[in-house]
């Protein structure tokens, strides 16, 4: 992993995301925050596009309100056991 150290010396975008090309990139910003940059796959992509989905969000939130619990003897009738 390259660090670029923003306090210490100069770095334009381009030569940043061009060392991120080949490895992930951590970059120190003037205020001494740590930044870490590194090429999207698709499942990186899919991730940020699917957290910020308002649709799937209350799908979530209604499917965490459900308790999903059974008692063992709602289950062994419905087995038949």
């Amino acid at each position: 992993m390259k660090t670029v150290d923003l306090r210490n010396e100069q770095c334009s975008l381009s030569e940043v995301l061009k060392l991120a090309k080949s490895e992930a990139v951590l970059i120190r910003s003037t205020g001494g925050e740590d930044f870490l940059l590194e090429p999207a796959d698709t499942f990186d992509k899919e991730v940020a596009s699917l957290g910020s989905s308002e649709r799937l969000t209350s799908f979530l939130a209604e499917r965490s309100k459900e308790s999903g619990d059974l008692p063992l003897s709602e289950v062994r009738q419905k087995r038949g056991i």
